[in-house]
This record gives C-alpha cells, sequence and structure tokens, in this order.
C-alpha cells in the first residue's frame, strides 16, 4: 500500500483523483482541456517560499514569472498573511459606495505619496482588467464633462494585452486573445503598429527610423478626427509583445502627441508597476506622468486581489459638483478591507527592503547572463529591463523566422525547463524572466544555467545543433 503524503491526507484525496477532479469541474484558462489531460499537463501547487514553489509530489522549482509577474515580495510572507488575519478578525468588508476602511483610506494615500506628479485619486477594484476598463469610463466621462462629448475613441498597440473582459480585449492588440472569435468587439478601439525594433514594422532602424513607431499615434489621431479621440492607453513596457523596451525617445514624444491633440495618457502598470522594471513605476524611467495610470498585480504581490485607476487631480476634480457629475462606476469588492491591508504591507516591505533597487541591480545582472545565450542558434533577441526579461526564439536567425505551432518547441521547453527545476510554461516566441525582486546572483545564476541546458537539449532533440 502506497503511504499517502501530508497534502493528500489534508485533501482527503489521492493525488489522483484530485488531478481527476481538476480535469471533470475545474476550467483552467485558455488552454484545451486535452493539454491538461496530459502527464504534465498541470501542476497542483502546495507550498511556496522565497522565489521557490512545491508541488504535490514534493518537487520544487524557482517561479521564473513570479506566479503570473506579480510575486514580487516572494512567496511565504508571514508579516503579509498576519496583517490580512489581523483585519478580517476585526471588519472584512465595507461597501465602497456608501463607506470605507482605515486600510482602504491608508492605502488611497499611499498610492498618491509614490505615484508620479499629480496623480492622486484612487479608484479601488480587484483585478486588472477591471482597472483598464474603468479607466476608459473615467476618460470617456472626463470628456463629456469637459465639453468634448464626441470623443470615445481609444488607440491601443498591436500585440499589447490589457485584459480579457469585452472593452479591455477590444483595445487590446494580442493576438493570443483570439479577438476575431468576439467580434464585433467594443467599437471605441483603434490600433497602431507596436514598437519592436528587432522586427520593425517599417523595416527601419533606429535612430535613423525618426520613432516612426510614436508618429503612427498622431497619424492615427489626425485620420480619426482628434475632436472624436478620447485616450491613448499602452503599456511602457509591452510584455505580451515580446517584452518590448521602448527607446528613450518613446514615452516622452508620446505625451507631448497627447497634450497637442488633448488626448488623455493611459498608463498601463499592471505589470510594469511596483518594482518590476527597477523603479517603482515603469513610466518614471522616462520622467513621464501619465493622466490615468492601472495598477494592480504587484500592488500586493498577489496576496489579495487589488487593483486600481490613479488619476490625476485636475481629471478627477472634472467629477465634482453635483450627483449627475460622478463617476458612473462602481464595483462590489473594490476597496476591500483585507486587499487593501496586504498592498499596504507588500510595498512597506518592498520599501524597507529595498527591493526596487534591488530589481534595478539584480535586473543588469540578468540581461547580463541572458546575453551569454545568444551563442544558441534559436535565440535571436535578447530584451530587458529591471526584473522584465526575455529571449526570442527564432527558427532562422538570419531571417529572423519564427517557429510554428507545429514544431512544438513551447512543448519542447515546458517540458525541459520543468525537469530542470524552473516553474514555466514557455511560449512559442519567447522564454520570459521575471523572477521575484528578491532573487539573488545565485539565484540568477541557477536560473540562467537552467535556461541554457534545457535550450541545448531541445535543440539537441531538434537537430538544430
Amino acid at each position: 500500500m502506497v503511504e499517502k503524503s501530508v497534502y493528500e491526507e489534508k485533501a482527503g484525496m489521492s493525488i489522483k483523483e484530485l488531478r481527476d477532479k481538476a480535469l471533470e469541474h475545474l476550467w483552467l484558462y485558455v488552454h484545451d482541456y486535452s493539454e491538461f489531460a496530459e502527464e504534465d499537463g498541470f501542476k497542483i501547487l502546495v507550498e511556496a517560499d522565497g522565489i521557490r514553489v512545491k508541488d504535490i509530489t514534493g518537487r520544487t522549482y524557482i517561479d521564473n514569472i513570479s506566479g503570473l509577474w506579480l510575486v514580487n515580495v516572494g512567496h511565504g510572507r508571514k508579516e503579509i498573511a498576519d496583517a490580512v488575519h489581523e483585519q478580517l478578525l476585526h471588519i472584512h468588508y465595507a461597501s465602497s459606495y456608501d463607506h470605507t476602511t482605515i486600510p482602504t483610506i491608508k492605502l488611497a494615500a499611499k498610492l498618491a505619496e509614490i505615484t508620479p506628479g499629480s496623480l492622486s485619486k484612487v479608484f479601488f477594484c480587484s483585478g486588472g482588467a477591471e482597472a483598464v476598463e474603468m479607466a476608459m469610463k473615467i476618460a470617456r466621462q472626463y470628456h463629456i464633462q469637459n465639453g468634448s462629448p464626441h470623443r470615445f475613441k481609444v488607440i491601443g498597440r498591436k500585440g499589447s494585452y490589457h485584459g480579457a473582459t469585452w472593452g479591455a480585449q477590444s483595445i487590446s492588440g494580442s493576438a493570443i486573445q483570439r479577438p476575431w472569435l468576439f467580434e464585433p468587439l467594443v467599437p471605441m478601439a483603434r490600433h497602431v503598429d507596436p514598437i519592436y525594433c528587432y522586427r520593425c514594422p517599417w523595416d527601419l532602424e533606429y535612430p535613423s527610423c525618426k520613432i516612426q513607431c510614436v508618429k503612427e499615434f498622431e497619424k492615427t489621431i489626425q485620420f480619426e478626427n482628434p475632436d472624436t479621440v478620447s485616450a491613448v492607453l499602452t503599456e511602457p513596457v509591452s510584455l505580451s509583445g515580446g517584452n518590448i523596451v521602448p527607446v528613450d525617445e518613446y514615452w516622452p514624444m508620446l505625451r507631448e502627441i497627447c497634450d497637442k491633440y488633448g488626448v488623455l495618457l493611459i498608463a498601463d502598470e499592471v505589470i510594469t508597476g511596483f518594482g518590476r522594471t527597477g523603479k517603482m513605476f515603469a513610466c518614471e524611467h522616462w520622467g513621464i506622468e501619465p493622466d490615468i495610470m492601472t495598477v494592480a498585480k504587484g500592488l500586493s504581490s498577489g496576496y489579495q486581489p487589488v487593483a486600481a485607476a490613479i488619476v490625476k487631480k485636475e481629471i478627477a476634480d472634472k467629477f465634482t459638483g453635483s450627483a449627475r457629475d460622478a463617476l458612473a462606476h462602481g464595483v462590489t469588492f473594490g476597496g476591500h478591507a483585507a486587499a487593501c491591508i496586504a498592498a499596504l504591507t507588500n510595498i512597506e516591505i518592498m520599501e524597507r527592503e529595498n527591493l526596487v533597487e534591488n530589481a534595478a541591480q539584480m535586473g543588469k545582472y540578468l540581461l547580463g547572463q541572458l546575453e551569454t545565450l545568444r551563442e544558441h542558434p534559436i535565440v535571436g533577441d535578447v530584451r530587458g529591463i529591471g526584473l522584465l526579461c526575455a529571449l526570442e526564439l527564432v527558427k532562422d536567425k538570419k531571417t529572423k523566422e519564427l517557429f510554428s505551432s507545429e514544431d512544438g518547441i513551447d512543448k519542447k521547453l515546458t517540458k525541459k525547463l520543468n525537469e530542470n527545476g524552473l516553474l514555466y510554461k514557455a511560449w512559442p516566441q519567447n522564454i520570459f524572466l521575471a523572477p521575484p525582486l528578491i532573487v539573488t546572483k545565485g539565484d540568477i545564476d541557477e536560473m540562467v544555467g537552467v535556461v541554457d541546458k534545457s535550450i541545448g537539449a531541445v535543440e539537441k532533440e531538434m537537430g538544430i545543433l
């Protein structure tokens, strides 16, 4: 008789029974059921500490992308758990329609303190897509109340991801979402080609390109008629587009264009915020103050679901005067007391342990170590800023030809990376590396070693070497 693990004892089920229940009842995101029915299709995680997680079989892995680019302070922070527990014992919920709690007030004040410029009015919600939806609605109502009722269009970038709700998906430009399945989408969305120096859409080279990718925003605003454009919504670093870091001129030029035409600039910092790029917020790398900033993920390091749209005071002031002027939006769980205390404690840890600075230093080290992997035949480009890095994989370095889905390189790499100790789900085009901000040089050496070994094994398996 096989002895059950402590996790099986706690669950009252064997590993097989748990897997069968999951396959029968749990709808995991994005992938089809057949993938998860495979032996290593999904993992049941049971413990985590620092940068490592453990599955129900007892195997440990480095959390290579911080859960989903959000566990910034690392796993197993008892301080956050204790703060949440204490708050739940006092009051766990108050409707943000009529009331609030102490942690909610303190978190709003803290965000006003640490965000750039006059960003100071905080509208809370539960997740990044909600925050994006709110930001677009705030921009729309702002223009109505500012005397420009025909400004409703929002310009995003192809390749970007802003969430999976209807409006957020409409402004996203990510093919991974397969937007054509859900057409017609919300009709306010317009898109421009992305920043992508490695694969410039216009076959230009920096700096002689004169930053054509920014000029596309102005051309689109002019074509659509500036009096109909409400906002530009972009990620400071386009992770879903392939971890694309913009050139230094990009954001200042975009800010100027938005100001020129009276268009609000919305920075989607859901992934890049809270130290991930080596600054508290990525827009600080370019000295930019957006009109609205969306945040989530690293706000609480995932210990509780919390997100927000943070707005400039001069914009928020347009929503005062009468009940008719109030923002026509609300959510049930926005400003949840337990979520806000988790976020406050998370930020306190980041500041106390200088994790933003650590992300900057370790990010430079990680990018430097990844540069050594360019010798691999399938590594076409290495990109990153702070602890947000990626390798772009190619079938042919000279032509930059991508692997097709039939090549199955994502599955091959996922298998090897997991076997070698990284918790990872690979993409056909990129390997992302974004460990928690507590990572050390020793951890990075281990991670890069695993990636090096795994890529080499896959190249050998595919006969590429």
